[in-house]
């Protein structure tokens, strides 16, 4: 093994730690207006990425935005999921808060 091997066990926990997608679905976070603040990510809800300025590594656009998980049906999903996948990770600020990045 090389002086490096060690690093392959770290990249599989690091891709574990992602939240799983690929279903037509996409990730199920649940509503996220039942959360403590509401859309706002929480530093509680979100420990292993709150202060990460890289939301797409573990949450996709093409995994995101696909499916109304409030129970209301009058979120505009289409133009949600356009605006994300147009704004890119610098449109997640937008609605869910900073994520504790403060650049």
């Amino acid at each position: 093994m090389g002086k490096f091997s060690f690093l392959v066990p770290l990249l599989l926990l690091f891709l574990l730690s992602c939240a799983e997608s690929g279903d037509d679905e996409g990730q199920n976070l649940g509503n996220l207006f039942e959360g403590p603040g509401g859309i706002i990510v929480t530093q509680a809800e979100h420990p292993e990425g709150w202060g990460r300025s890289d939301c797409l590594i573990c949450h996709p656009a093409e995994e995101i935005h696909r499916v109304n998980r409030t129970g209301e049906g009058t979120l505009p999903l289409e133009d949600i999921r356009e605006l994300a996948l147009r704004a890119g990770v610098g449109g997640c600020s937008v609605c869910h808060g900073d994520n504790g990045v403060t650049e």
